[in-house]
């Protein structure tokens, strides 16, 4: 690729990972900006990605302390369940997605590098202009869909105790500020400024917890969305194999030479994605895990919540399902997206003109066909692959878990 073209490739994909990395920056992180020069920026990096990176681990930690508070204690089933269980997974998968980010941006630096060498910049057929066009308008789409469930849900839980508490003194009415999440701390919190104090150390916290999970989640699904684009190129590049350059007054050994560059073109271009997509996979694999493993669990229990408990709280819920639902269904589509499109590449090979090819040609192309009929997939942590079934397993596991709390809620 010319130097001109792969500034603009890089102009490009780093416009669409531009939302990502808006939500990078605020945990002071990122990989698509240049290395900070002078030491103020340094600092000030350094300090917004310590400063959210404690926040973080201290709400998981004070989250799981009072749940375990509950558990040892004589407690019914909603009140374990009113202690926020799905907030504490939530953050579990926010937290791991920081660590994720930080312990592999060298890791998606270099993917993004690396793909401006084949982003297409130019285009001369109508059927890639109009993959590329209809991948990039979905992809923002689907970030921006993605976007206001988590923004705007964690700000409802933020403002709802400030509301709360509004509404009672504008009645007249004894009131205190609410708390924000069910956090257990090592002092008395009753008091005003200790109150207060932990108000804004749980609103920050939850706020660098979606900055967390959306820097990670729209990273995935936009190198997920572009590595599934770049294969359906491929495809519409691998069907013209054998028929273009099929001209009775050209030398039938520059029609056979033709057709083998474009194969091992071709060849090359399939296995730069395929070691794309592992080293997606192997970055993401273990979050992938923890999205298997939590998701079933916090739409279980907010829908619980819902359904029974806490109906002042009924809207910040109902945007966490929303969220909850939206965040693992991405997760699965995009992945399923690239098992797919890269299933068809073998689909691709066979709708070529490979009998127009001579033997060698074939030889080559069957190359090419038989790695494709392994498909790229993200796996979670190895155990299973990660597509729409598991999306369906997952749904199907929370009304599982459903039944079984309120078979044991309707009891007591």
């Amino acid at each position: 690729m010319a130097g001109n073209e792969r500034v603009i490739a890089q102009r490009e994909i780093h416009q669409t990972l531009s939302k990502s990395n808006i939500f990078m920056r605020l945990n002071g992180l990122s990989f698509i900006d240049d290395p900070p020069k002078t030491i103020l920026d340094k600092i000030k990096v350094y300090f917004a990605f310590v400063v959210s990176g404690t926040a973080l681990f201290l709400m998981l930690v004070g989250e799981f302390a009072f749940t375990a508070s509950l558990l040892t204690g004589s407690v019914s089933v909603e009140e374990i369940i009113k202690g926020y269980v799905h907030i504490a997974g939530y953050d579990s998968m926010s937290f791991g997605k920081f660590i994720l980010i930080w312990y592999n941006s060298s890791v998606f630096r270099k993917l993004v590098h690396e793909l401006s060498d084949i982003w297409p910049v130019t285009i001369s057929d109508d059927a890639s202009a109009e993959i590329k066009r209809d991948s990039l308008k979905a992809l923002r789409v689907m970030q921006i869909f993605y976007m206001f469930w988590n923004v705007f849900g964690v700000w409802m839980y933020n403002l709802t105790p400030v509301v709360l508490y509004l509404y009672h003194i504008v009645r007249g009415d004894p009131s205190r500020l609410g708390d924000i999440w069910h956090v257990y701390y090592p002092f008395d919190t009753s008091k005003r400024l200790p109150h207060t104090l932990a108000f804004f150390f749980e609103m920050y916290g939850g706020i660098s917890s979606v900055n967390a999970m959306l820097s990670a989640d729209i990273l995935f699904i936009t190198m997920a969305s572009h590595i599934s684009m770049l294969l359906r190129l491929l495809q519409v590049k691998i069907r013209l194999i054998g028929t273009i350059g099929q001209d009775e007054h050209v030398d039938e050994r520059k029609q056979s030479q033709h057709s083998y560059e474009m194969i091992v073109d071709a060849v090359k271009i399939h296995q730069r994605l395929i070691s794309y997509g592992n080293d997606l996979e192997n970055a993401f694999t273990v979050v992938n895990l923890l999205n298997v493993l939590l998701s079933s669990v916090n739409i279980c229990c907010v829908v619980f919540s819902i359904v029974f408990l806490e109906p002042v709280m009924d809207m910040s819920n109902k945007l966490f399902i929303g969220a909850a639902l939206t965040q693992m269904g991405v997760v699965c589509w995009y992945a399923d997206d690239i098992y797919r499109a890269s299933a068809g590449v073998a689909d691709a090979a066979y709708e070529s003109g490979w009998y127009r090819c001579d033997p060698r040609c074939r030889r080559a192309l069957l190359v090419l066909l038989q790695r494709s009929q392994r498909p790229l997939y993200f796996t979670a942590f190895k155990f299973r692959a990660i597509t729409m079934i598991t999306y369906s397993s997952i749904l199907t596991t929370s009304y599982s878990y459903f039944t079984l709390l309120y078979t044991a809620y309707r009891r007591n």
